[in-house]
């Protein structure tokens, strides 16, 4: 899903180089310099914002994340009517409507689209074009609009379904982990600790000193034997943060979001409540937030999630959080959450005593 996102960015800043057919019509006009200076200026303008917009709103977020450039865009675009070609209305409209499509949710995109065609069409009207013309571009641009919130639906549908199916793959691969890890404890492990038993009963029967000794180190070697198991057991049962990093970068680059990581994971962070911790936090993060930028910051004796994201209700602990936050006391960890002093959104997870964190 990511080479898919990164082609129809591509191919949509691509689209950009169409400007480049108005120079013909523009130099016969023979402007003079401050025209060259407004309309270089403008399409600078025009052209940086809109790649702006690309780069940051596809996959489609549903909704405005970057209005600053949004509104350069627009405000450029139409101020480039007074110094490009007459032709340029049939441009503007159509690099307008791309934006409007990738940073909208379909029924507000569509809805945006037809105030645009109706603009469109009126200051056509102010400048004189003929209904005809008119007419045809408001047609152009409907079909446009239709194809292109289609591409995108089609897009999101694939990419909900790529989340399933590694939602699928995870929950598969944590299924086949606790069976192996309940067969060599209920398997292996019975085993061992009967082998234990009997060569410590050998052991203490009277079988001469040489058979005794024997039968001790067997006795010893079973239960290392039983040790390791078990911390074969424990550790396919716990998950590993190395590897919940890598998932949380393949998710958050497929949802649009930057991730970026402070510190290094050490051997505390190697517990199972911080990649449990991990998993969650980045889960809520492509689900709920609306952020474009996360961060996560390893501390000595904690990982901080945070987000530039802006819920629009108040954030309140579901059922995933209230059970990592029992999980992590069961650990001797705790859970925070809280806005920092620039309104992001910030949860940790902390070992509550200094100590390494235990299942």
């Amino acid at each position: 899903m990511t080479s898919l996102y990164r082609g129809m960015r591509l191919f949509t800043v691509a689209f950009l180089l169409l400007v480049v057919t108005l120079w013909p019509d523009f130099a016969a006009e023979n402007p003079d310099l401050p025209r060259w200076l407004a309309a270089g200026c403008g399409l600078v303008a025009f052209g940086a914002s809109y790649v702006r917009v690309v780069v940051r709103s596809i996959p489609r977020s549903g909704r405005i994340r970057v209005s600053w450039a949004m509104s350069i865009h627009i405000i450029s675009g139409f101020a480039l009517l007074a110094v490009l070609p007459p032709n340029w209305i049939y441009y503007l409209p159509f690099y307008v409507l791309t934006c409007i499509v990738i940073t909208q949710g379909p029924y507000a995109a569509l809805l945006s689209a037809a105030g645009l065609v109706l603009v469109m069409v009126f200051v056509g009207f102010t400048r004189g074009l003929p209904p005809s013309r008119l007419g045809m571009l408001a047609i152009q641009l409907g079909v446009f609009t239709l194809t292109l919130t289609g591409i995108h639906r089609v897009a999101d549908f694939a990419g909900a379904q790529w989340e399933t199916r590694k939602l699928s793959e995870r929950l598969a691969t944590e299924r086949e982990r606790r069976r192996l890890s309940r067969d060599l404890h209920d398997l292996v492990g019975r085993d061992l600790v009967a082998l234990a038993m009997h060569a410590e009963l050998i052991a203490r029967s009277d079988s001469g000193r040489e058979a005794e000794e024997e039968l001790r180190q067997i006795a010893a070697l079973a239960r290392t034997t039983l040790d390791n198991t078990r911390a074969v057991v424990e550790e396919m049962r716990e998950p590993d943060v190395l590897a919940e990093l890598d998932e949380a970068r393949e998710l958050l680059t497929w949802a649009g979001i930057e991730l970026s990581v402070s510190g290094a994971p050490a051997e505390a962070h190697r517990r199972a409540p911080f990649a449990w911790f991990l998993r969650e936090a980045v889960t809520n993060v492509v689900k709920h937030s609306g952020a474009r930028n996360c961060r996560v910051i390893f501390g000595p004796d904690r990982v901080t999630v945070e987000d530039d994201g802006r819920p629009e209700r108040p954030v309140v602990p579901g059922a995933g959080l209230t059970g990592l936050r029992e999980r992590l006391e069961n650990a001797d960890a705790e859970l925070l959450l809280e806005r920092s002093h620039d309104g992001l959104l910030r949860i940790t997870a902390r070992l509550a005593k200094g100590g390494p964190a235990h299942v």
